[in-house]
């Protein structure tokens, strides 16, 4: 099969009846053939369209913001066209991904195994599996020290916190809200996150 029909018909999570699951070794070939960033989890392609103009200005006010607080070389920041390993059979590209540290890569490949914080920005088609497909693959990894989960449509930034062995969750509404990311350093106010975007009155 070429990799165009199986992209063509890559399934989404919401029409399980068409799923086609494939090889590991497969996805490796596809997303090597691929124009687009393609996801894999446990045998399903998930392609990655482009976004919206909210979805990008999000990602990027993060990613300044936190540029400016994360010192080089102990903290890297990296863009969503870097692939992470998230488990043996999850190859996901955050939004927003930061290393501490010296970066550590899948043996013979470029897929990065020691995030310590990732950023989802959410999209109306991806939002369901980056919550329920996703976050917990996230949780299970050993480095990850910080989840956050945005919404682009209005001011709410979900925030996952590892302490030790257990995780802890917030829950942020307000453009005064500041989430603190307390192992990195850093902490960023939802009217940074959003600056620039406006939302419908309600």
């Amino acid at each position: 099969m070429s990799t165009d029909v199986l992209l063509r018909d890559a399934p989404t999570p919401d029409v399980s009846d068409k799923r086609e699951f494939v090889t590991l070794e497969r996805y490796f070939e596809v997303s090597a053939e691929s124009h687009t960033r393609v996801e894999y989890l446990d045998g399903e392609l998930f392609i990655m369209d482009g976004v919206r103009y909210e979805h990008g200005a999000i990602q990027m006010a993060i990613g300044g913001f936190l540029f400016a607080q994360l010192t080089h070389p102990e903290y890297v920041l990296l863009s969503s066209n870097v692939r992470i390993r998230a488990s043996q059979t999850a190859y996901f590209f955050p939004d927003l991904t930061v290393v501490r540290g010296k970066p550590r890569f899948a043996p013979g490949r470029n897929d990065l195994l020691n995030p310590v914080l990732v950023v989802e920005v959410l999209s109306p088609s991806t939002r369901s599996r980056d919550l329920v497909d996703k976050l917990p693959v996230y949780r299970a990894m050993p480095s990850l020290e910080h989840i956050l989960i945005v919404e682009q449509n209005r001011p709410s930034v979900e925030q996952h916190s590892r302490a030790g062995d257990d995780w802890s969750q917030s829950q942020y509404a307000a453009l005064a809200d500041i989430v603190t990311l307390d192992s990195l350093g850093a902490s960023l106010s939802l009217a940074q996150i959003y600056r620039g975007i406006d939302f419908p009155q309600s």
